[in-house]
Protein backbone atom coordinates (compact mmCIF):
# COMPACT_ATOMS: atom_id res chain seq x y z
CA UNK A 1 0.00 0.00 0.00
CA UNK A 2 3.11 2.27 1.02
CA UNK A 3 4.46 1.79 -1.95
CA UNK A 4 1.43 2.57 -4.46
CA UNK A 5 1.00 5.54 -2.43
CA UNK A 6 4.41 6.51 -3.30
CA UNK A 7 3.92 5.59 -6.95
CA UNK A 8 0.96 7.48 -7.25
CA UNK A 9 2.69 10.68 -5.14
CA UNK A 10 5.72 10.12 -7.98
CA UNK A 11 3.64 10.09 -10.89
CA UNK A 12 1.47 13.29 -9.93
CA UNK A 13 4.72 15.08 -8.87
CA UNK A 14 5.94 14.32 -12.56
CA UNK A 15 2.82 15.21 -13.92
CA UNK A 16 2.80 18.55 -12.32
CA UNK A 17 5.05 20.19 -15.68
CA UNK A 18 3.01 19.10 -18.00
CA UNK A 19 -0.47 20.25 -16.73
CA UNK A 20 1.30 23.54 -15.87
CA UNK A 21 2.84 23.44 -19.21
CA UNK A 22 -0.73 22.63 -20.90
CA UNK A 23 -2.04 26.13 -18.89
CA UNK A 24 0.34 28.34 -20.65
CA UNK A 25 -1.26 30.51 -23.44
CA UNK A 26 0.54 32.69 -26.31
CA UNK A 27 -1.13 35.89 -26.66
CA UNK A 28 -0.20 38.73 -28.86
CA UNK A 29 -1.84 42.33 -29.13
CA UNK A 30 -2.92 44.85 -31.87
CA UNK A 31 -4.50 48.04 -31.35
CA UNK A 32 -6.27 50.69 -33.51
CA UNK A 33 -6.24 53.36 -33.91
CA UNK A 34 -2.67 54.87 -33.06
CA UNK A 35 -2.95 57.58 -30.01
CA UNK A 36 -0.24 60.15 -29.24
CA UNK A 37 -1.32 59.63 -25.65
CA UNK A 38 -0.68 55.94 -24.98
CA UNK A 39 0.01 54.70 -21.38
CA UNK A 40 1.79 51.86 -19.93
CA UNK A 41 -0.48 49.18 -20.39
CA UNK A 42 -1.35 46.44 -17.86
CA UNK A 43 -2.70 42.92 -18.64
CA UNK A 44 -3.80 41.56 -15.22
CA UNK A 45 -2.80 37.79 -15.35
CA UNK A 46 -3.29 36.33 -11.73
CA UNK A 47 -4.66 37.75 -8.17
CA UNK A 48 -2.89 40.98 -7.62
CA UNK A 49 -0.63 40.34 -10.68
CA UNK A 50 -0.10 41.98 -13.96
CA UNK A 51 1.96 42.12 -16.72
CA UNK A 52 3.31 44.99 -18.93
CA UNK A 53 2.33 45.02 -22.71
CA UNK A 54 2.87 46.80 -26.08
CA UNK A 55 0.09 47.95 -27.65
CA UNK A 56 1.39 48.76 -31.14
CA UNK A 57 -0.65 49.64 -34.35
CA UNK A 58 1.78 49.07 -37.83
CA UNK A 59 2.44 45.44 -36.17
CA UNK A 60 1.95 42.59 -33.97
CA UNK A 61 3.60 43.05 -30.60
CA UNK A 62 5.79 40.88 -28.73
CA UNK A 63 4.54 37.39 -27.73
CA UNK A 64 4.00 37.10 -24.19
CA UNK A 65 3.61 33.29 -22.65
CA UNK A 66 0.81 33.63 -19.23
CA UNK A 67 -1.26 31.25 -17.19
CA UNK A 68 -4.68 30.57 -19.53
CA UNK A 69 -7.26 32.70 -17.78
CA UNK A 70 -11.35 32.31 -18.56
CA UNK A 71 -11.18 36.22 -19.78
CA UNK A 72 -8.71 39.12 -20.19
CA UNK A 73 -8.90 42.52 -18.91
CA UNK A 74 -6.42 45.27 -19.82
CA UNK A 75 -6.24 48.54 -17.25
CA UNK A 76 -3.97 49.67 -14.82
CA UNK A 77 -2.85 49.06 -11.54
CA UNK A 78 -2.17 50.62 -8.34
CA UNK A 79 -2.75 50.67 -4.38
CA UNK A 80 -5.52 51.75 -2.84
CA UNK A 81 -5.19 53.88 0.99
CA UNK A 82 -4.95 50.72 2.91
CA UNK A 83 -2.30 49.32 0.73
CA UNK A 84 -4.43 46.74 -1.21
CA UNK A 85 -4.42 46.10 -5.13
CA UNK A 86 -6.71 47.82 -7.07
CA UNK A 87 -6.83 47.26 -10.84
CA UNK A 88 -8.83 50.20 -13.05
CA UNK A 89 -10.12 48.03 -16.27
CA UNK A 90 -9.84 50.10 -19.48
CA UNK A 91 -11.31 46.64 -21.32
CA UNK A 92 -12.26 43.00 -20.97
CA UNK A 93 -13.48 39.57 -23.10
CA UNK A 94 -14.01 36.25 -22.50
CA UNK A 95 -10.80 34.18 -23.28
CA UNK A 96 -10.77 32.14 -26.91
CA UNK A 97 -10.20 28.35 -26.44
CA UNK A 98 -7.32 28.36 -28.21
CA UNK A 99 -3.23 28.11 -26.75
CA UNK A 100 -2.51 30.80 -29.20
CA UNK A 101 -4.34 33.90 -29.08
CA UNK A 102 -4.39 37.45 -30.83
CA UNK A 103 -6.24 40.49 -29.09
CA UNK A 104 -7.92 43.30 -31.24
CA UNK A 105 -7.55 46.23 -29.01
CA UNK A 106 -10.28 48.98 -30.16
CA UNK A 107 -9.50 52.50 -28.19
CA UNK A 108 -13.25 53.98 -27.52
CA UNK A 109 -11.24 57.25 -27.68
CA UNK A 110 -8.04 59.24 -27.51
CA UNK A 111 -6.53 58.09 -24.21
CA UNK A 112 -6.37 54.91 -23.15
CA UNK A 113 -8.09 55.21 -20.12
CA UNK A 114 -11.34 56.01 -22.20
CA UNK A 115 -12.24 52.28 -22.73
CA UNK A 116 -11.12 49.25 -24.99
CA UNK A 117 -12.97 47.23 -26.47
CA UNK A 118 -11.08 43.68 -26.69
CA UNK A 119 -11.69 40.89 -29.35
CA UNK A 120 -9.84 37.59 -28.91
CA UNK A 121 -9.06 35.94 -32.21
CA UNK A 122 -7.70 32.26 -32.50
CA UNK A 123 -3.66 33.16 -34.20
CA UNK A 124 -3.12 29.71 -35.04
CA UNK A 125 -1.11 28.98 -38.52
CA UNK A 126 -4.29 26.84 -39.01
CA UNK A 127 -6.93 29.68 -38.69
CA UNK A 128 -5.17 32.63 -39.47
CA UNK A 129 -1.71 31.99 -41.07
CA UNK A 130 -0.17 32.46 -44.71
CA UNK A 131 -3.01 33.80 -47.43
CA UNK A 132 -5.70 34.44 -44.98
CA UNK A 133 -7.35 38.32 -44.42
CA UNK A 134 -8.90 39.90 -41.23
CA UNK A 135 -11.00 42.85 -42.11
CA UNK A 136 -12.44 45.10 -39.47
CA UNK A 137 -14.49 48.50 -39.68
CA UNK A 138 -14.13 50.44 -37.90
CA UNK A 139 -15.64 53.43 -39.37
CA UNK A 140 -19.43 54.98 -39.37
CA UNK A 141 -20.66 53.26 -42.43
CA UNK A 142 -21.22 49.97 -44.49
CA UNK A 143 -18.31 48.72 -46.35
CA UNK A 144 -18.50 46.51 -49.07
CA UNK A 145 -15.50 44.38 -49.89
CA UNK A 146 -14.37 42.23 -53.29
CA UNK A 147 -11.05 40.45 -52.68
CA UNK A 148 -9.93 37.84 -54.87
CA UNK A 149 -12.96 35.34 -55.44
CA UNK A 150 -14.39 36.75 -52.38
CA UNK A 151 -17.52 39.52 -52.13
CA UNK A 152 -18.88 40.63 -48.78
CA UNK A 153 -20.08 43.23 -47.15
CA UNK A 154 -19.48 44.07 -43.29
CA UNK A 155 -21.67 46.85 -41.21
CA UNK A 156 -19.94 49.51 -38.38
CA UNK A 157 -17.69 47.02 -35.59
CA UNK A 158 -18.43 43.56 -37.61
CA UNK A 159 -15.19 41.68 -38.78
CA UNK A 160 -14.34 39.05 -41.21
CA UNK A 161 -11.68 36.47 -41.87
CA UNK A 162 -11.14 35.30 -45.87
CA UNK A 163 -8.83 33.38 -47.70
CA UNK A 164 -9.52 34.49 -50.91
CA UNK A 165 -8.09 32.85 -54.40
CA UNK A 166 -5.24 34.60 -56.23
CA UNK A 167 -7.05 36.82 -58.89
CA UNK A 168 -3.76 36.29 -61.04
CA UNK A 169 -0.74 34.46 -61.00
CA UNK A 170 3.00 34.94 -63.34
CA UNK A 171 4.91 32.66 -63.01
CA UNK A 172 5.61 32.34 -58.99
CA UNK A 173 3.91 36.03 -58.89
CA UNK A 174 0.93 36.06 -57.36
CA UNK A 175 -1.47 38.92 -57.11
CA UNK A 176 -5.39 40.29 -55.53
CA UNK A 177 -7.18 42.62 -57.11
CA UNK A 178 -9.14 44.76 -54.41
CA UNK A 179 -11.84 46.75 -54.68
CA UNK A 180 -13.68 49.00 -51.50
CA UNK A 181 -16.91 50.17 -51.67
CA UNK A 182 -19.23 52.50 -48.64
CA UNK A 183 -22.77 52.70 -48.66
CA UNK A 184 -23.99 56.78 -49.38
CA UNK A 185 -27.69 56.02 -48.95
CA UNK A 186 -28.58 53.34 -51.04
CA UNK A 187 -25.57 53.95 -53.29
CA UNK A 188 -22.46 51.66 -53.09
CA UNK A 189 -19.91 54.64 -53.50
CA UNK A 190 -16.15 53.33 -54.99
CA UNK A 191 -13.29 54.52 -52.41
CA UNK A 192 -10.26 51.97 -53.33
CA UNK A 193 -9.22 49.64 -55.74
CA UNK A 194 -5.52 48.20 -56.21
CA UNK A 195 -3.46 44.66 -56.83
CA UNK A 196 -1.88 43.14 -53.91
CA UNK A 197 0.76 40.66 -53.95
CA UNK A 198 -0.21 37.47 -52.87
CA UNK A 199 1.89 35.54 -50.44
CA UNK A 200 0.91 31.93 -48.36
CA UNK A 201 3.72 33.13 -46.07
CA UNK A 202 1.86 36.22 -45.22
CA UNK A 203 -1.00 37.45 -43.67
CA UNK A 204 -3.16 40.28 -43.54
CA UNK A 205 -5.33 42.63 -40.73
CA UNK A 206 -6.96 45.59 -42.79
CA UNK A 207 -8.82 48.29 -40.63
CA UNK A 208 -11.53 50.52 -42.73
CA UNK A 209 -11.89 54.24 -40.59
CA UNK A 210 -12.99 58.05 -40.76
CA UNK A 211 -9.92 60.14 -40.19
CA UNK A 212 -10.63 62.42 -36.88
CA UNK A 213 -9.15 65.22 -38.54
CA UNK A 214 -10.17 65.05 -42.29
CA UNK A 215 -13.49 62.93 -41.27
CA UNK A 216 -12.12 60.77 -44.75
CA UNK A 217 -12.60 57.10 -44.86
CA UNK A 218 -9.29 55.59 -44.63
CA UNK A 219 -8.09 51.80 -44.72
CA UNK A 220 -5.09 50.97 -42.05
CA UNK A 221 -3.40 47.78 -43.72
CA UNK A 222 -0.57 45.60 -41.20
CA UNK A 223 1.42 42.66 -43.46
CA UNK A 224 2.57 39.80 -40.93
CA UNK A 225 4.81 37.67 -42.01
CA UNK A 226 4.58 33.78 -41.07
CA UNK A 227 7.82 31.94 -40.18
Amino acid sequence: MLKQSIALLTFCLISLPCFAQEDQVSLQFVAFPKTANAEPVELLVGSGETLLVELPTNSLSPIYKVNRLSQWALGKSSTGDENEFVFETYGKAPSHASANQLILVLRKGPNDSDGFDLIPLDNQQSAFGGGKYFFMNAAKVDIAVEMGDKKFALKPLQHKLVEPEPSKVEGERKYLYVYLHFRKGEEAVPFYSSTWRYSEKARGMIFFYHDTHTKQLRTHTIRDYIE
